[in-house]
């Protein structure tokens, strides 16, 4: 190492802004490791709350239908419509009515209305699990939302430290290299004064080539 590289910063010592950002470096993979599974579910719960919603706007009737066409009569409904019928043909054979047309239009109204009211039950059973299910995809978007507002805090913070790091490092560099530079001139103007006496030699070339220890084959 020349007497130059010593007093300009070339020497060996650990740069702590490089040390520092060691660390700092590390923290982008660790946040995102935390926080891109929550993410990454936020996308696909959103996107289905948001689908739903669509459905629902758009063509309120043909999402009834849609969950309508799954229905099925339920136990209750068959065992009832059963019970109802008995009754029914009793009281029209008790009155003379049985199998007339006021008979059965009798019995298909009763029958009717019975079905409607367990098709309806059965819609107010689905509509309340979906909008469970609903809420459950919508506070997992939340949450999703929230992770993805963490890791972007933690990213900038990184990045902030860095920046303030190397703003400081910088500062710090160009504030040892002035003084460096200082230091020199004020080296090199005693060493010149001290070489005045030499005769006519050229005492900047002797100079030079002191300090710089003879460089380039001198």
């Amino acid at each position: 190492m020349s007497i130059l590289d010593s007093i300009f910063g070339g020497g060996g010592g650990k740069n702590p802004v490089h040390e520092a950002n060691n660390y700092l470096n590390q923290i982008p993979g660790q946040a995102h490791t935390s926080y891109d599974d929550y993410i990454t579910k936020c996308k696909e719960s959103g996107g289905n709350v948001h689908q739903a919603f669509q459905d629902m706007m758009s063509d309120p009737q043909g999402f009834i239908n849609k969950i309508m066409g799954g229905y099925q009569e339920s136990d209750a409904y068959k065992y009832q419509k059963d019970k109802l019928g008995t009754a029914m043909s009793n009281t029209a054979a008790a009155g003379g009515i049985a199998g007339t047309p006021l008979d059965q239009m009798t019995q298909g109204e009763q029958i009717q209305k019975l079905l409607s009211g367990d098709q309806q039950q059965w819609l107010q059973n689905v509509l309340g699990r979906f909008d469970k299910g609903l809420g459950g995809e919508s506070d997992e978007a939340t949450r999703g939302y929230d992770a993805s507002g963490k890791l972007n805090d933690v990213l900038g913070g990184a990045l902030n430290q860095q920046g303030g790091l190397a703003f400081q490092g910088t500062q710090a560099d160009n504030a040892q290299h002035g003084a460096n530079q200082k230091a020199f001139m004020s080296f090199l103007a005693k060493a010149l004064g001290g070489l005045g006496g030499w005769g006519s030699q050229d005492t900047g070339s002797i100079f030079g080539h002191n300090l710089w220890g003879g460089q380039n084959g001198n």
